[in-house]
């Protein structure tokens, strides 16, 4: 009788734990809190899109156990805005972790990196696609590359769910006249419900042009607590509040979640 009382009580034990780490049967967008850096997952039942990996070994691997099922140990696409630490320094662990399908950048990855993942460059207008979510290219253009700041030649890109065409628009570490440059060519000029805020509010981002043109109900900062930068930095907070932008940021909140309606 013990026996089975023990039996029973692991069968439901075990039956809860299986329940707690089904996939979310709805897509989900999250900023992942790793500190002063970027790691961005898209994400639908056991299929995913991470787009960079933070500065942290540690922190990223924290949030992808929180939002994946620890049994899934694959994630199909990870896209690399540049080669800056702050938002390639997981990737050795991530890819000890999970067995990663396919890897995308700004095709300026060093050397070294780019024997370990092969990534596929991509440009203006490249689209990369899931059955819900697709990330279209808006930075940099075919030709455009710039050798005085890997942050100008950050990818940037609106995602996208596509069921119901919610979107946000991640933005790397863009400066202000990338962000102009788009605007005025027209490359963005739909509204956008979510701006992910370039170079974690640095005063060379956020321009007044750029959330003339999206109008983001939503701003989101990836940003380490106390970090010796000063992001985000007042100026940007306040062009944001006087548009009555909904500021949200990673050191304050953790991981800031959207659920994608069904």
């Amino acid at each position: 009788m013990k026996n089975k009382i023990i039996f029973l009580f692991g069968l439901a034990a075990g039956l809860v734990v299986f329940y707690l780490t089904l996939p979310e049967s709805r897509g989900k967008v999250v900023f992942c809190d790793v500190g002063q850096g970027d790691a961005i997952l898209a994400s639908y039942k056991n299929i995913q899109i991470l787009v960079d990996t933070g500065p942290d070994n540690k922190k990223l691997g924290e949030c992808l156990a929180r939002q994946i099922p620890f049994w899934d140990k694959t994630i199909e696409t990870v896209i690399l805005t540049h080669g800056d630490s702050d938002h390639i320094g997981g990737l050795r662990d991530l890819m000890k972790a999970y067995k990663v399908e396919k890897f995308f950048s700004n095709g300026l990855l060093s050397d070294d990196i780019e024997q370990k993942i092969y990534s596929q460059k991509l440009r203006q207008n490249d689209i990369i696609s899931n059955n819900l979510f697709e990330f279209e290219v808006v930075s940099p253009g075919q030709n455009n590359i710039y050798e005085v700041d890997d942050n100008i030649n950050s990818l940037a890109g609106v995602l996208r769910y596509k069921p119901t065409g919610w979107s946000v628009l991640l933005t790397g570490d863009i400066d202000i006249e990338t962000e102009q440059r788009l605007v005025w060519r027209q490359i963005l000029d739909q509204k956008i419900e979510v701006l992910k805020v370039s170079h974690h509010g640095s005063e060379n981002g956020t321009s007044e042009e750029l959330l003339e043109a999206i109008k983001p109900t939503t701003a989101v900062i990836s940003v380490g607590g106390g970090n010796r930068f000063g992001h985000p930095r007042e100026e940007v907070l306040e062009r944001l509040s006087k548009r009555n932008i909904d500021i949200k940021r990673t050191d304050k909140e953790g991981d800031i979640i959207f659920m994608m309606e069904r």
